[in-house]
């Protein structure tokens, strides 16, 4: 007979936020809720929502969730005559970022580490397995405090690389890098399976910190599959011209820039491209050399508005990778479930998406050695290939189901 848990998941972010991270564990919750299992999750994230079966335990200030963005929000708000309080928000933004770039440990989510720390022997135990989520590294550390004495199973999920993460880092490495690979080590040492997202990264850190095999899991991106989704997407006329290509998300200075994208195809007049991202990634982008007009911009949107975009409004989607190996954007594996033809652009060419263009027809990685003449028939030639997208395997291997049947404790 099969056991229910009680299931402890420590995760920063969660909703309302939005974020690769949330959108994993929202599928996975609901996953581990259908199977049975009673779920807790210990957050940063003000739940202004509905909770439905899963008891939220906040932490935090919600009216400082996000400081920038509310600083941002402050500054937008003061009067266009008040010059003096429009500086003084931005000063008191940028002593914020200064603080959290070079003097945070281990990063910015520190002040709610320390509200965890401070109540750790006030949260209940009463948990078969405890599960931490990265970004950021704070959620392993307040695992760690909760777990501690009582040694519970559990399990780390690893989207992104900590101590590995040489461009972006997540604090001041010249201070901190030591004590970044310390505290990493122990926690990996002492927690009971890991979880990466691909091979590549888990055998990196197989390797740099000495993990043992038995431990490790590769736990890959997810989406949920939508058969109206994918229907909408066989049905939309790829014939029709100028081929529309939209993206959604962010980019952030030395993790995933558009720079190289946009110059392969400043010349080129047979696409218009559709942006939903954020302020800082706009202005990223129209700082480049390009014809604006065949460029839209538009804020970002939630994930369901964004799914129903994906289908209803471009011929194609586009993804930047990450200039780091141990990382793989998850919305190359979002813009994978709705079967529309998807463009990866590699900045590395040890990207791990170029092995997964493998296994999907409708994926391709090109770089910026691909002539800009040759773009426009590459993507074409995808649209001939959407029927051929393989449904059973990205569900057997994509989805939060194929997660959770492969951790033997749930």
């Amino acid at each position: 007979m099969k056991k229910y848990k009680k299931i402890l998941i420590v995760t920063h972010q969660y909703l309302p936020h939005v974020s690769p991270r949330t959108t994993r564990w929202k599928l996975l919750v609901d996953e581990l809720i259908a199977n049975g299992h009673n779920v807790s999750i210990l957050t940063g994230m003000y739940p202004d929502f509905d909770t439905n079966n899963v008891e939220i335990l906040y932490f935090g200030n919600k009216n400082n969730i996000n400081i920038v963005s509310n600083l941002r929000e402050k500054s937008k708000q003061v009067a266009s005559g008040d010059a003096i309080k429009k500086i003084f928000y931005g000063v008191l933004k940028k002593i914020y970022r200064f603080f959290i770039n070079y003097l945070a440990w281990p990063d910015y989510s520190m002040f709610w580490l320390y509200q965890i720390y401070k109540n750790r022997n006030k949260i209940s135990k009463d948990y078969d397995v405890i599960i931490s989520v990265s970004l950021p590294f704070s959620s392993h550390m307040a695992a760690y405090f909760i777990n501690k004495k009582v040694k519970k199973h559990w399990i780390m999920d690893v989207g992104d690389p900590f101590s590995l993460k040489l461009d972006a880092p997540e604090n001041n490495r010249f201070l901190y890098s030591g004590l970044n690979k310390r505290y990493e080590k122990k926690f990996y040492s002492l927690a009971d399976n890991i979880l990466f997202t691909h091979q590549d990264a888990l055998d990196n850190h197989k390797q740099f910190f000495g993990i043992p095999s038995d431990k490790l899991i590769v736990a890959n991106p997810i989406s949920n599959f939508d058969n109206d989704h994918f229907n909408s997407a066989l049905s939309y006329d790829y014939s029709s011209k100028p081929i529309k290509i939209s993206y959604f998300g962010i980019f952030t200075e030395g993790v995933r820039s558009p720079n190289s994208f946009l110059e392969l195809i400043k010349k080129n007049n047979e696409m218009e491209f559709s942006w939903y991202v954020n302020e800082d990634s706009e202005k990223i982008i129209k700082s480049c050399d390009l014809n604006i007009d065949k460029h839209s911009f538009y804020s970002q949107v939630s994930r369901e508005e964004a799914q129903k975009l994906m289908v209803n409004s471009a011929h194609c989607l586009l993804s930047i990778g990450n200039k780091n190996p141990n990382q793989i954007p998850s919305k190359v594996v979002e813009y994978l479930a709705t079967g529309k033809p998807t463009i990866h652009f590699t900045e590395i060419d040890n990207d791990p998406v170029i092995k997964l263009s493998n296994e999907f027809d409708n994926l391709i990685t090109l770089n910026k050695s691909v002539k800009e003449e040759n773009l426009s028939l590459l993507i074409e030639e995808m649209f001939n290939k959407i029927q051929k997208f393989d449904r059973d395997k990205f569900i057997n291997n994509y989805t939060a189901e194929s997660i959770i049947k492969k951790l033997d404790i749930i």
